[in-house]
């Protein structure tokens, strides 16, 4: 009886010390061409925080839209130009910030396969970086969790049955 006990014991630590995290997803790297496409979502950004210019806000939701494949996904991508431009209405958004933002709203967008772990990252990123442009924290959090919504939408991604923890 002692015997089984321990195998018992053996296999269960063993079980529960090969379950893993979720192993982390491929992140998009901009090419050419959408390296200077997200120059124009940071021009559309910058239009939105100085001009406050209300057709940057669509040409935003219709830069970011063209990145997914699932239009089922497109009104969460509009939110989050909406909650972008209001976050952004009357501040004084620099260019490297501009390119920062522009730069992770596509990663939001276009990435399809990030683990729960790499979006709560990027939701931080942009919470922090908004909150450094002086961003209430209430509102960068509206945007991150925005973000976090329009990832529910485009990812394919789903833990696998060893990801446990």
């Amino acid at each position: 009886m002692r015997v089984l006990a321990r195998y018992m014991l053996i296999v269960t630590m063993s079980l529960s010390l090969g379950a893993c995290r979720q192993a982390d997803g491929q992140m998009p790297t901009p090419d050419e061409n959408i390296q200077s496409e997200l120059e124009d979502v940071r021009r559309d950004l910058q239009a939105i925080a100085l001009a406050r210019d209300p057709q940057a806000v669509q040409d935003l939701a219709d830069d970011l839209r063209k990145y997914t494949e699932s239009p089922s996904a497109w009104p969460a991508v509009e939110e989050l130009s909406k909650r972008t431009a209001a976050a952004l209405a009357g501040a004084d958004l620099s260019e490297q910030p501009g390119q920062r933002l522009a730069h992770d709203l596509w990663i939001a967008v276009a990435a399809f396969d990030l683990s729960e772990r790499q979006v709560e990252n990027l939701q931080n990123d942009v919470q922090a970086l908004l909150m450094a442009e002086g961003i209430a924290e209430e509102t960068a959090q509206q945007v991150s969790a925005q973000i976090g919504d329009v990832q529910g939408a485009v990812n394919d991604r789903s833990r696998r049955w060893y990801e446990v923890f």
